[in-house]
């Protein structure tokens, strides 16, 4: 099972603070994948939600001190298939 969750930052615009989110985020136990758009601020994060939660992402992105000014959840669930 695979969930996903979308999320648009403030400040997230350089790259500087990107790569900074994204090692953070990598580094997470459950992250699958992390895509971004960077003039918009978006994140794209697909997880499983067995180990980590979306609201354990939103806390460690909150805590580099970024603001998240919008989040859409969408926790359906993909096939991941071995």
């Amino acid at each position: 099972m695979m969930y996903q969750i979308t999320l648009y930052v403030l400040e997230i615009s350089c790259l500087k603070s990107f790569h900074s989110i994204e090692k953070e985020i990598k580094g997470l136990g459950g992250i699958i994948s992390f895509k971004s758009s960077l003039p918009k601020g978006k994140l794209v994060i697909k997880f499983k939600p067995s180990l980590i939660s979306s609201l354990q992402i939103i806390n460690m992105i909150e805590e580099k001190g970024l603001v998240i000014f919008k989040k859409e959840q969408r926790e359906y669930c993909y096939g991941i298939y071995n």
